[in-house]
């Protein structure tokens, strides 16, 4: 069983490091091309347990179904309203923005901060080229 699981949590990893963002049912039709028998809730359990267990970021905003990032790191997302596609935002400063900001929310409200989730919406390039 164990074996089982990482071979299913190996297929997914490397659905997210060839896809940009996918939903679960992104990565279950990538992984279902090579793998037939897998199903989507063999998917849907594996990327819950990855999300909970910090290996992978789930993604979640408004009604729009969860998409996941195999980037942990402490970086912001900037969703298209149209397409819906996710972009990363890194760089040195937003990284410096984002730690002065959980500093300042530290220092007003006594929570020690231990993870956040902000993202901005937006048109993206292609969606406004469109209109």
């Amino acid at each position: 069983m164990n074996k089982r699981y990482s071979a299913q949590k190996m297929m997914i990893e490397d659905a997210l490091m060839k896809l940009d963002h996918p939903t679960a049912s992104e990565i279950y039709e990538h992984i279902r091309k090579d793998y037939p028998n897998i199903s989507l809730g063999t998917v849907y359990r594996n990327l819950g347990l990855m999300a909970e267990s910090g290996e992978i970021l789930r993604i979640s905003y408004g009604n729009a179904p969860d998409r996941f990032d195999i980037n942990t790191h402490n970086h912001l997302h900037v969703l298209c309203k149209e397409c819906g596609q996710v972009f990363d935002a890194e760089s040195q400063r937003i990284d410096e923005l984002i730690d002065e900001i959980e500093e300042l929310l530290e220092e007003t409200t006594g929570v020690s901060i231990e993870d956040n989730s902000l993202y901005f919406k937006g048109i993206c390039s292609s969606c406004q080229s469109k209109s």
